[in-house]
């Protein structure tokens, strides 16, 4: 994005708003992983990566690390259109799991997504061996995946859209106004 993705705006709101406007309707702690201070107006706590440069795990450890809760939810700030009920269904799932990831179209998608801080002394072996990539250091945990598919009432083809190019951003407002390309 060129530029902390988080502040991007998306139809004139920051797309770290909707992560939190999402969240704080469930969720009665919200951490925020980020290393800048540009979230701190948000009122919620900023945690900078204990571990620098190795991708979503290395947030994805800190904040569990840091949280102050057994059971967490981890949603990215570049999927703005994940709608509270998705958040309640991965909750409600829990159970036992150590983590709750749904598949969307064949994909797990682990930055949205339940995860019991037990994992943090997983996630950080995964990190001392080198290993970064979330989708496979989840494969060596208690994992529920959930498929999520067009018969549930909160789906759509979109569901999951993540923004990572500014041409993504352009898209996503495309759809959220109605308009084509």
């Amino acid at each position: 994005m060129g530029k902390e993705k988080g502040t991007s705006l998306l139809m004139g709101k920051p797309l770290i708003e909707y992560a939190v406007d999402t969240l704080s309707q469930i969720c009665e702690n919200i951490l925020i992983g980020a290393n800048t201070s540009d979230y701190d107006y948000l009122g919620y706590p900023v945690v900078n990566d204990e571990i620098l440069d190795i991708g979503p795990i290395g947030g994805i450890y800190t904040c569990l690390k840091s949280s102050q809760t057994e059971d967490n939810i981890v949603l990215s700030c570049d999927m703005p259109l994940i709608p509270v009920i998705l958040i309640q269904y991965i909750y409600s799932e829990k159970a036992l799991y150590d983590a709750v990831i749904p598949v969307f179209k064949g994909f797990p998608e682990p930055m949205c997504a339940y995860y019991n801080k037990s994992v943090t002394e997983g996630l950080l072996k995964s990190i001392n061996d080198q290993n970064f990539k979330i989708q496979e250091v989840v494969k060596g945990f208690n994992v529920k995946f959930l498929d999520i598919d067009a018969h549930f009432p909160f789906y759509r083809d979109n569901l999951f859209a993540n923004i990572n190019t500014p041409n993504d951003l352009k898209k996503v407002e495309l759809l959220l106004s109605g308009r084509k390309e």
